[in-house]
């Protein structure tokens, strides 16, 4: 038989006492009481949204549905998640949460304007998570070209250096290989077809690590 997982509690007739059994490992009260603590880290997701004037109409109400069915997955894998919207300036527009009416009021916000600065977005949503000693992604979704590729892809590497996930959804005018260039590894890099931007943002959701857990006894 293979390693035991999770946590047994056996109560023997022998004894009032319970033993606590880890993977291998028992634990005996033998008439002292023990302490066992479970911590479980807290993983954040920043979503990256660019509300450009070219993202007005269908693609926006793609990209809104996108971020609720998103939310509603990264919160059962214990992700808080963020919201940043970009156009000609970035906007925080959410702070990381696990409450989806917050969340869906604060989507309902956002308007399609302006030009396409990727780079402050991005550099915004990594302000916000360096500070945080946790499993760290941003999920940037576009429709096209950021208004200066170069400061985009530097803004990702100084995310990436500090151990941020990058992933990168991009449709119509989005450069393929740009995308692949600025998220953390190639294959999390996708342009799609617009008629399924909302599928691949809710989707993206399958890509995010697991987070980091610890226990202690």
């Amino acid at each position: 038989m293979g390693d035991k997982k999770g946590v047994e509690l056996i109560r023997t007739e022998q004894s009032s006492g319970i033993s606590v059994t880890i993977g291998n490992t028992k634990l005996k009260p033998q008439g002292h009481p023990i302490s066992v603590r479970f911590e479980k880290q807290i993983a954040y997701v920043y979503l990256v949204i660019d509300t450009s004037g070219s993202m007005v109409g269908d693609k926006l109400e793609q990209a809104k549905k996108g971020v609720i069915d998103f939310a509603k997955d990264a919160f059962r894998k214990e992700y808080m998640v963020g919201l940043i919207s970009f156009n000609t300036t970035a906007r925080h527009v959410c702070e990381p949460t696990y409450d989806i009416k917050l969340l869906q009021g604060r989507i309902r916000e956002m308007q399609a304007t302006g030009s396409t600065n990727m780079a402050e977005a991005i550099k915004m949503a990594h302000d916000h998570l360096k500070r945080l000693d946790n499993t760290r992604v941003i999920v940037i979704a576009t429709d096209g070209l950021p208004d200066n590729a170069q400061d985009a892809l530097r803004e990702g590497t100084k995310a990436k250096e500090d151990k941020i996930d990058i992933i990168t959804i991009g449709t119509d005018d989005a450069n393929q290989g740009f995308l692949k260039r600025l998220a953390t590894r190639a294959e999390l890099g996708k342009k799609v077809r617009r008629e399924v931007f909302y599928q691949a943002i809710s989707s993206a959701s399958n890509l995010l690590p697991p987070p980091r857990s610890i226990t202690k006894r």
